[in-house]
């Protein structure tokens, strides 16, 4: 075979390498883009079925993209399955809340009452149907009637109640409800607070605002002062009294308790009493029927800049003990009374006692502080109280008696 015969064999071999190379790449392809394609259309059968099932967001949601960050000018697409665009992020959170906590609030109605003054809101407390409302919403009732969202009204009967802190826990004969949660954390200052009642009988109305203040202290006209509560703008009416002031996750921050202007009506500040206390006086009420709290047994005067000059004492702030009840606890725990008789106003007093200048290591400036030390307390339980004899400071320790309507009067402003 001469070198042309065999330049041309091994071209020939070179050309069907070359096309059996090419018809194998070209059978690969082929074959790749029949797998793509069958893909393809498993893909878009699959999205089809998501598309029709759960909506473009849906589509969204099944890629992993987070629905709730995608816009257009500003507002949500997807807010919400209303519809794009219907609600601000906002909105939505505020509509989440009233409807979380909607059903955990009821209506109540005393039978025996045929105005306003027997209606009002309440808390449910447990799942077995203790309810949290005001004293003064219950008042002097017997039998109650309980409306809930949806319609349901059930009897209750009243379990007991508390006249310092408007609080009232009532039974209904109800099971499986799910209870409004008690926040264990302190409010603050400027954060969202929301009121649900029924004000002037619109029920379950609810209204937005801020906490606009922490530690307020309240002067009853009785002569008792409930510290700690939490102010509020959050809009309330007569109906809001017994309902909840709501944070943004839906749990309760206080009870709605009181409201104070100079016309009664909305404009002025509203309060609630903070959920750490309202927790612990339903919790005594429904384990006792009442509520026990902690007095010492004596009869102090506020001091006031006369006093301190005319006895030259050497503290210009505490509570003067008057007298102490002989034989009584803070008797016998060392308190000492003063001797030398005074007139002070229409009152008779005694100086020369012992001055209260620290109770349970709050220090008394006057009685609403004292009142403040001794709010936590209950008859039985013994108090570090510091007093100024003379020159020294003496540190005792103090059984308390039981706080009544009458020993509360024993102080004198």
């Amino acid at each position: 075979m001469d070198d042309k015969e065999r330049f041309g064999r091994i071209a020939r071999i070179v050309a069907a390498a070359v096309a059996g190379i090419l018809m194998l790449s070209l059978l690969g392809y082929l074959t790749s883009r029949i797998y793509v394609a069958k893909k393809q259309d498993e893909l878009r059968t699959a999205l089809e079925l998501v598309l029709s099932e759960r909506g473009e967001k849906g589509v969204f949601e099944l890629a992993g993209i987070p629905v709730g960050q995608l816009e257009y000018s500003g507002a949500s697409l997807y807010p919400s399955e209303r519809g794009a665009w219907t609600y601000s992020d906002d909105e939505l959170g505020v509509i989440a809340v009233f409807e979380d906590c909607r059903d955990k609030v009821v209506q109540i109605i005393s039978q025996s009452m045929l105005s306003d003054r027997g209606q009002g809101a309440g808390v449910l407390l447990s799942s077995d149907g203790y309810i949290l409302t005001n004293r003064h919403v219950v008042a002097d009732g017997e039998t109650f009637s309980v409306n809930f969202y949806d319609g349901t009204t059930v009897p209750a009967v009243l379990v007991g109640s508390d006249s310092l802190t408007d609080i009232a826990v009532l039974k209904a004969d109800v099971d499986g409800l799910e209870p409004m949660f008690l926040s264990s954390s302190s409010p603050v200052v400027g954060q969202t607070a929301f009121a649900l009642g029924h004000p002037y009988g619109y029920t379950w109305s609810f209204s937005k605002g801020i906490v606009s203040g922490t530690g307020r202290t309240i002067y009853l006209d009785d002569g008792g002062v409930v510290p700690g509560m939490i102010q509020t703008d959050a809009l309330i009416n007569p109906g809001n009294s017994g309902g909840p002031l709501i944070d943004s996750r839906g749990d309760m921050l206080g009870l709605v308790s009181s409201i104070y202007s100079s016309s009664g009506s909305a404009e002025g500040i509203s309060f609630a009493l903070p959920s750490e206390t309202v927790g612990r006086v339903a919790e005594q009420l429904i384990r006792e029927g009442r509520v026990s709290r902690g007095w010492i047994d004596v009869f102090t005067v506020d001091l006031n800049p006369q006093i301190v000059e005319y006895s030259s004492l050497p503290v210009d702030h505490g509570l003067l003990v008057s007298q102490t009840v002989a034989g009584g606890l803070a008797d016998k725990a060392g308190i000492r009374g003063g001797k030398d008789r005074a007139q002070y106003g229409s009152s008779v007093i005694y100086l020369g006692g012992d001055v209260i200048v620290r109770v349970n290591g709050v220090d008394i400036y006057g009685y609403a502080d004292y009142f403040a030390a001794l709010f936590g307390t209950s008859g039985g339980d013994v108090v570090e109280v510091v007093v100024q004899r003379g020159d020294k400071q003496v540190v005792l320790e103090v059984p308390l008696v039981e706080q009544t309507e009458e020993n509360v009067r024993w102080i004198l402003r």
